[in-house]
Formats: structure tokens, sequence, C-alpha cells
């Protein structure tokens, strides 16, 4: 079976769906919120899309895909990490797991299931530890949160002179 463009964007709400069954925030996420917050700034490079405050516009690299506002999302810890796993396939969001679609692992498919302009996209990779901490970190720092402030800015580039927080003085 494979799977075109348009039957992965209709695919896409149901995926989006699926595990949002309880509040995105967790009282005691697993993983490491610090280390989460590295991995979403610099390995994963989850900044070019996402922003810095994560709500898909704030310091979004200009050549990027906007990303959806994680400030807002009603993924619970478990569809946050299949997320950031296995992507979502007909949209820019890539897969980070290097297991990503080997076998039925994400979302009961495989690569070969899909036509070749229609593949998920690699992004960078990073292993389950990792993904757990951003999944810590987005519950922890940012889902749930309004507009984002002056604070949370320079407190995320731990710089209170950080260029990018100066439209929010």
């Amino acid at each position: 079976m494979h799977v075109t463009r348009a039957a992965a964007a209709m695919l896409l709400p149901f995926m989006l769906a699926m595990p949002a069954t309880t509040v995105a925030q967790a009282a005691d996420p697993v993983g490491d919120p610090a280390r989460g917050k590295t991995v979403f700034r610099s390995v994963g490079d989850c900044m070019r899309c996402h922003g810095w405050a994560a709500d898909g516009r704030s310091g979004v690299h200009l050549r990027a895909p906007p990303g959806s506002n994680l400030r807002e999302t009603a993924l619970d810890a478990e569809g946050l990490a299949e997320v950031i796993r296995c992507g979502l396939p007909g949209t820019p969001m890539p897969y980070h797991s290097r297991q990503a679609y080997d076998g039925d692992g994400c979302y009961g498919m495989s690569l070969d299931d899909f036509d070749a302009d229609d593949k998920p996209k690699r992004g960078k990779t990073f292993g389950d530890d990792d993904i757990q901490n951003v999944v810590a970190y987005l519950q922890s720092e940012v889902i749930g949160l309004g507009k984002p402030t002056f604070e949370e800015c320079t407190a995320f580039f731990e710089n209170p002179a950080a260029a990018a927080c100066n439209s929010l003085r």
C-alpha cells in the first residue's frame, strides 16, 4: 500500500488527535527538561520551524516552514514522543528516530508504504532518551503558556541582552 500526499493529509488530523485524550502537561514529566531544552535549541534544530518560544512564530528561520504552536498542543507525553520520533507524514515535520519506519513502528507504516515523493522527511537523529527529554522540556516549560514574554526569551537564551528578545521589551 502506497500513501499519497493527499491520503497523508487526510490522515493527519487523526494522527494528531489519536493520542490527545488527556491534557498535555504531566505532573512529573519523564526525562530531563534541561537536556530537552538543549536538544530543542541546538541538537534537534527544532527552533528553525517552531521558534525559540515553540509558538511557530517567534524567531523562526525565514526559509523554514512554520512549525505548529506547541504552547497550545493537546498532545499528551505519548503523542508528543510519537510525533518527535515519527514526524508527521505529508507535512514538513521530520522524524528524529533512527528506527522510525523500520517495520511498522510509526503509525503502523514503513517507508515502503509511501510514494517516493511523499516519504516522511528525516530530521536530526537522536535517541529515545533525548526524545523523552524534549517531551519533558515541552511539558514543563512550554505547553500551556500564553504569548511569549521578554522574561521567557532571556531565560531561553540565558542572556538578558539577547537580540532575539528586543521586540518583546
